[in-house]
């Protein structure tokens, strides 16, 4: 229960006031650890409650002063839109003013420059480009008095190409807690933060496991449907309080929106072709009930907290298995369940696999008559493949000497030969089904 924390009155008031009386799973991992002021490298599944696992210990720290005591580092301008919100939902309830100021693209630099030269907040939320500009190449956002440092999403903030730039930020601090929340955590950016946390609590509630048991997997076979008009039938066919139907490209997410506009559906388009205020506005109107079809890359699958997803539909498979674990994220959120139904093809057998290997459990079903009946799976046949594999051992000879890598490289080469020849198998049978049912349709027709 909240109330043991023995929190300071306006955050027991703020968490009164948002319904939150008991703590989730990461809730009572990490709060007790955080307000002994511990370096917490937190794993958990999105909709798990991790938000408020470090909001709650940071605002119950706080020191108020003319200085900046808490910093939190975000991937993207939702996020840190979303995490302000949280934030200033607690703190309107303290009677001593706590500042806390919000520094992502698309604002007014100057006039933010201008106040802080007056007055720094107390806490400051931003993204990485953002924090780097003010802090780093301005010098008027003063981070080096942050006591708390906060990095949410984490493994979006430390991607390759920012590593650079959150490097700067992080040597500008002096030895604050640092508490590092994300479903994944790389190699680089474990060694990264081995840099500037001499010691830390590694708090996994991850494990090999992601499935998230309230959600129902189901995949559909495409075979060779139109994915268009197999997406329509779906929809016809439940009636969802709010499905989001995942895309991996700008283009493909426009197809499909106009497409099921097309069809007469109210769709919300929600991409990183929209301009801030633009993609602020879509999230409100999807907050506040007016969509029930929203068409999204993968901008949306990460940290953005739309409530009363229903469904979650991957019109394509994301190429990354970590982007599907976050995109069925968005459903069965905060103890409620939900359903999450991908379309897969024949060469997505390895894909599936890995899924599995990640605790999915799988539920195969096919769309007939408007309802999504159970189906068997289709699996590449081993001894078809591994037949193809050593006609292709040959194809591919290993040399004597050869290059570093290049072991990996050839049997990768080999794999994806393999299951080019498979598909061209299956094609075959199916074209040869085809030919045979048109065969019988014409002697019918004779008859």
């Amino acid at each position: 229960m909240f109330k043991d924390y023995n929190f300071k009155e306006f955050i027991n008031k703020g968490l009164e006031a948002i319904g939150f009386k008991e703590e989730t799973e990461i809730q009572k991992a990490v709060i007790k650890k955080a307000l002994n002021g511990e370096n917490i490298i937190g794993k958990s599944l999105t909709g798990s409650g991790k938000t408020h696992a470090f909001i709650l210990p940071l605002l119950q720290r706080l020191i108020i002063s003319s200085d900046l005591d808490a910093l939190l580092i975000v991937p993207t301008r939702e996020l840190g839109n979303q995490l302000y919100d949280e934030i200033t939902k607690i703190t309107k309830f303290s009677d001593e003013f706590i500042d806390v100021r919000l520094f992502v693209g698309g604002t007014n630099r100057d006039s933010e420059i201008e106040r802080l030269q007056t007055k720094q907040p107390n806490i400051a939320i931003g993204t990485i480009g953002k924090i780097k500009d003010l802090a780093v190449d301005s010098n008027v956002l003063k981070i080096h008095t942050a006591r708390m440092v906060i990095v949410d999403e984490a493994d979006m903030v430390f991607e390759t190409n920012e590593f650079e730039e959150i490097d700067h930020i992080f040597a500008r601090l002096q030895s604050p807690q640092i508490l590092t929340f994300s479903a994944t955590f790389s190699k680089p950016m474990m060694h990264f933060l081995d840099k500037y946390l001499s010691k830390n609590e590694i708090i996994d509630l991850v494990g090999k496991n992601s499935q998230n048991t309230s959600i129902e997997h189901y995949f559909i076979q495409t075979k060779n449907r139109n994915k268009l008009d197999l997406l329509y039938e779906l929809l016809k066919s439940f009636n969802p309080y709010l499905v989001l139907i995942f895309a991996n490209t700008l283009e493909k997410v426009d197809e499909v929106s106009n497409y099921l506009v097309s069809k007469g559906l109210h769709i919300a388009k929600l991409s990183g072709t929209l301009e801030a205020r633009e993609r602020k506005q879509v999230l409100k109107r999807i907050k506040d009930g007016e969509y029930q079809y929203v068409v999204a890359s993968d901008l949306a699958s990460r940290g953005i907290d739309i409530t009363g997803v229903s469904h979650v539909i991957n019109f394509e498979l994301p190429n990354d298995i970590e982007f599907f674990i976050h995109r069925i994220g968005r459903t069965a959120r905060y103890n409620a369940t939900g359903t999450s139904i991908s379309f897969y093809d024949y060469d997505d057998d390895n894909y599936l696999m890995k899924l599995k290997e990640k605790g999915i459990v799988c539920k195969y079903k096919n769309l007939k008559n408007g309802e999504l009946v159970s189906a068997r799976r289709r699996e590449v046949g081993e001894k078809k493949l591994s037949e193809a594999e050593k006609i292709l051992h040959h194809k591919i000879p290993l040399s004597k000497k050869v290059k570093p890598g290049y072991k990996k490289k050839r049997k990768e080469e080999i794999k994806k030969e393999a299951r080019k020849l498979n598909r061209a198998r299956i094609n075959e049978i199916y074209k040869k089904r085809a030919k045979a049912k048109r065969g019988n349709n014409d002697e019918n027709k004779d008859w």
